[in-house]
């Protein structure tokens, strides 16, 4: 199914209003009902707005129906229709225009082949045969990738047996001058078996990256510190490094966090990633 918007004669065929514009009181009447979407924080303009957008764009699911004529009928089995609403919401919020939030409809929910990424040396937490799979490249000294890391985990507490979080590194260095260090601190942590302990000790405790930190995790985790400091400093960690980053660049990672839910691109910001996993 592609995602397109309807032309305006199919439009014409809508209930109208006053000087033949279509009727938007149903529908937002049934927007008004969404405690998550809260139109009642919109101005009447704005929510006219996000009304005329449902009534243009088309449905997220299979068939040629809007979003708007999904979210009317009861009978409509389009799950993802409300959250499309949502999302046509938040952009609002933030300032797009109808048809900025038009395109973005479509290129959030327009099907696409699932990146390829590469899962078999990278961290994981989670079953292997997991229906979910999220894949986060991050950094650690980047704020938002700590809000991301307890997101995710706390999405993989709720869904235990659905979901899988695979980490990747993607340090930058021209922000973050001890990301890299970092990013080689936890890789041999996870050498011993701790990477996922040592990963939440470094985001607890940000401000304070560094060689100093790094050894008083690593003993508090009980870490033979002789060999964590090797292969801290070792080519092989900056190698595998080097190679997340690689990857990340040819999927077209920027900055971070960069999250794939399935192989697709997550395009929200980090307060929604949980709505957004839950239409998966």
């Amino acid at each position: 199914m592609k995602l397109r918007l309807l032309p305006a004669l199919l439009l014409s065929l809508a209930a109208c209003g006053p000087a033949g514009a279509p009727d938007t009181t149903p529908l937002k009447a049934t927007l008004a009902t969404d405690e998550q979407l809260d139109l009642a924080r919109f101005t009447p303009e704005e929510s006219e707005t996000l009304a005329r957008i449902l009534l243009h764009a088309a449905t997220p699911c299979d068939g040629v129906r809007t979003i708007a004529e999904e979210l009317l009928d009861p009978a409509s089995t389009c799950a993802r229709a409300r959250g499309a609403a949502r999302f046509a919401a938040r952009r609002l919020i933030d300032g797009y225009s109808a048809r900025e939030i038009e395109a973005q409809l479509l290129e959030r929910y327009r099907e696409t082949q699932p990146a390829a990424i590469e899962l078999a040396d990278s961290p994981a937490l989670g079953p292997a045969d997991a229906p979910l799979t999220i894949v986060v490249f991050s950094d650690f000294e980047c704020p938002i990738c700590a809000v991301a890391a307890e997101r995710l985990r706390a999405v993989r507490e709720r869904s235990p047996e659905r979901v899988r979080i695979v980490f990747k590194h993607y340090p930058i260095d021209q922000l973050h001058a001890m990301a890299m260090s970092a990013a080689r601190a936890v890789i041999a942590a996870g050498n011993q078996g701790k990477f996922w302990e040592f990963h939440d000790a470094l985001f607890a405790d940000q401000d304070s990256i560094g060689p100093g930190l790094y050894v008083r995790i690593a003993t508090s985790l009980g870490l033979d510190l002789d060999r964590f400091e090797a292969e801290r400093i070792s080519e092989a960690s900056a190698d595998r490094v080097r190679a997340d980053r690689a990857e990340g660049a040819r999927l077209g990672v920027e900055g971070t966090p960069a999250i794939f839910v399935k192989g697709r691109r997550f395009q929200d910001s980090v307060q929604y990633l949980e709505e957004w996993i839950e239409e998966e």
